[in-house]
């Protein structure tokens, strides 16, 4: 029970410090965004910024356990990542001002939901056919990289212009808090900046800062991961212990996603709070697209340029296949949910909810079976 029990409360301890780090940086990142359009903004600085976690866990994915393994845990983030993006940030973004107000449903803008979304299912699409062809090189990761360059150009080209925001005032006296409590949350805006006005130079120094936090903690939840998938595994002080012993691909696909993907919903959660509606949407797929092109096809990209192409196995394919027509399907269905109709309501909220649960519970079957 044990060897159960250590990975998933280190998992939750780096969640956690994720999730600090992250609300700390989106500070930084909206700053540094704030003269963005709507629906760009989300799309680009949000989403780059809440998918650093991704970036940071395939990177170590790939240089801690090398090749196959590193590969499925990389696969396994980005897949897992996109859907619980896809499904639950923007319900849980939705049902939290729903909850909040008199409004029956939110309207968000379509023009938006079908550009990301397209993007999103173009590079989805894009990525199973590499994983089809059983080798992944260069090549590839620079292929999925140029299409996010792509994106991102065609999101300024068409970008109507920008609105100036007026940043949020400094503390009130009664916002203050101790150095200590502040470092104890690691909240960095408090500590970096005080009562003062946020400034360019204070951003950056947060986002880099955030930044290199979540990577340090990312290192950890990857070797947490690894533990629960290994069959044995040995810690110092508490010898040899027994995890899951199922392929990391699955425990990736749920716990290093969701640990990853705290920044994203807190960005959407506080944007609709906001009333930043398409900003709350267009962060989740915004991110989905930089997490499939750049937090996977940049580590492939070094990875593969130094040591060579990975050449996939039949199992593995085959197991990728599996989930990929959940991952796939759901896509278009909640691209479809927020297309339907005049808006969002707490039903369509609720059945995407309920959707990704159902992929959970797959995934838990597809473990046992590969036990």
């Amino acid at each position: 029970m044990l060897g159960l029990i250590l990975p998933l409360f280190l998992i939750l301890l780096c969640g956690y410090v994720i999730w600090r780090a992250g609300d700390s940086f989106i500070e930084g990142s909206n700053y540094i965004g704030r003269n963005l359009q709507d629906g760009v903004k989300g799309a680009t600085i949000n989403a780059v910024a809440s998918s650093m976690p991704e970036l940071f866990i395939s990177l170590f994915f790939l240089f801690y356990l090398k090749d196959l393994s590193g590969f499925s845990g990389g696969v396994g983030t980005s897949f897992g990542s996109v859907l619980f993006n896809s499904l639950i940030i923007p319900s849980v973004a939705v049902l939290g001002v729903l909850s909040n107000s008199n409004k029956s449903q939110i309207k968000i803008s379509k023009k938006i939901i079908i550009r990301d979304g397209l993007w999103l299912v173009f590079v989805e699409v894009v990525v199973l056919y590499f994983i089809q062809q059983r080798e992944i090189g260069w090549k590839e990761s620079l292929i999925l990289i140029l299409i996010y360059c792509l994106y991102v150009f065609y999101l300024f080209k068409t970008m109507k212009g920008g609105h100036k925001i007026d940043y949020e005032t400094p503390f009130s006296e009664k916002e203050k808090l101790s150095f200590l409590s502040a470092f104890m949350i690691l909240d960095l805006k408090r500590l970096l900046v005080g009562n003062k006005q946020l400034n360019a130079k204070k951003a950056w120094l947060i986002f880099v800062i955030s930044s290199l936090i979540i990577g340090f903690v990312c290192y950890f939840l990857v070797i947490a991961c690894e533990w629960l998938g290994s069959e044995t595994y040995t810690v110092p002080v508490f010898g040899s212990l027994n995890g899951l012993g199922v392929p990391l691909l699955f425990i990736a696909l749920i716990f290093a996603a969701i640990g990853s993907s705290f920044p994203d919903s807190i960005i959407s959660y506080k944007d609709a709070q906001k009333g930043n509606y398409d900003d709350a949407v267009s962060n989740a797929y915004g991110s989905n697209i930089f997490n499939l092109c750049i937090a996977l096809g940049l580590p492939l990209f070094v990875y593969t340029l130094y040591n060579g192409s990975i050449i996939l196995t039949e199992d593995l394919v085959s197991l990728i296949s599996s989930i990929s027509i959940w991952f796939l399907g759901l896509s278009v269905v909640s691209i479809l949910v927020y297309v339907y109709g005049e808006g969002v309501n707490k039903n369509r909220s609720y059945l995407l909810i309920l959707l990704y649960f159902l992929f959970v519970l797959y995934v838990f079957y597809s473990a046992s079976q590969s036990v």
